[in-house]
C-alpha cells in the first residue's frame, strides 16, 4: 500500500497490528504489520508520478508484493457529480501528461505509435485499468461503482483546467501519483488497485473548501473493509 505523504497513510497506519518499520530504498517511510490478518507494508512513495513509480520498483525488489494499491486524496471534476468526503475506487488511470502537445489540443500517443508497455489489452498509452480482482472488492467497500482516474504531477489549478482535463480524459478523479504506479505494476506484472478519498473539487486551490480528515476517514473505512475481503477470485488476479 502506498501514499504519498505519511499524512495519508497514518490513519490506516493506526489499524496495523504489530507494525514494524521496514528499509525500502527511495521510500520517505515504510512498515509492516498485518489488517484483519493480512500482511502488507505501508509505503510512503512521495508526491508525483516519478516518485510513486520508484516506490512500486523498490517493494518488487525488496518486499515482493502480491498487489500494490494507491491511497491517498484527489480531487473530483465537477461534471462527475462525486461528493467531498467519500471514497472512490479507480476502474482505470489516465496519464494527463502524455500525449502529442500542440497549441490548441493534446492527442494520445497512439498517433505516433509509442507505447509504453504491453498490457493484457495490448500496448498501453496513456490509458491503464485496475486490476479486476482488486477493482471490485474496493469499489464494494466504498458503496459504490468504480470510476476513471486521471493522474498529472500539476494539479488543476482552476475550474476551466479541471473542466478541459476532464472533458479529455473521461476521469471522475484527478490526483498525482496513480498514473505512475499503475504503469510501473504493469511493466512489472504486478495487480495494481487505487482507492482515494475525495477531498475537494478538483481545481479548488481555497483549502477553506477542503475536508481532508473525512476524506482519509472514509479511505481508511473503505480500505479496511477490503483488506479484510480481500480481491475476487479469477484468471486476472494472481493469489494474495
Amino acid at each position: 500500500m502506498i501514499a504519498a505523504t505519511e499524512g495519508e497513510l497514518a490513519p490506516l497506519r493506526a489499524s496495523v497490528d504489530g507494525p514494524e518499520i521496514v528499509a525500502l530504498p527511495g521510500s520517505d517511510g515504510a512498515w509492516r504489520g498485518r489488517i484483519a490478518g493480512r500482511p502488507l507494508v505501508l509505503a510512503v512513495s512521495g508526491v508525483g508520478t516519478v516518485a510513486a513509480a520508484t516506490t512500486v520498483a523498490a517493494l518488487a525488489a525488496h518486499v515482493a508484493p502480491s498487489a500494490v494499491l494507491v491511497t491517498g486524496i484527489a480531487g473530483a471534476y465537477v461534471g462527475a457529480f462525486v461528493p467531498v468526503g467519500v471514497a472512490v475506487a479507480a476502474a482505470s488511470e489516465h496519464d494527463l501528461d502524455a500525449g502529442v502537445l500542440g497549441r490548441n489540443e493534446q492527442v494520445s500517443l497512439a498517433t505516433i505509435a509509442l507505447p509504453r508497455g504491453e498490457g493484457p489489452d495490448g500496448p498501453i498509452f496513456e490509458h491503464l485499468p485496475t486490476d479486476p480482482g482488486w477493482r471490485s472488492v474496493l469499489a464494494r467497500a466504498c458503496g459504490t461503482v468504480a470510476l476513471p482516474f486521471a493522474t498529472s504531477d500539476a494539479i488543476s489549478g482552476d475550474l476551466d483546467v479541471a473542466a478541459a482535463r476532464a472533458a479529455r480524459s473521461g476521469a471522475a478523479i484527478e490526483s498525482m501519483e496513480g498514473v505512475g504506479a499503475a504503469l510501473a505494476c504493469a511493466r512489472l506484472g504486478l495487480p495494481f488497485g487505487e482507492l482515494r478519498g475525495v477531498s475537494n473539487v478538483a481545481g479548488v486551490r481555497d483549502k477553506a473548501a477542503w475536508d481532508v480528515p473525512a476524506a482519509l476517514r472514509a479511505a481508511t473505512r473503505a480500505l479496511r473493509i477490503a483488506l479484510a475481503a480481500g480481491p475476487d477470485p479469477g484468471p486476472a488476479t494472481p493469489g494474495t
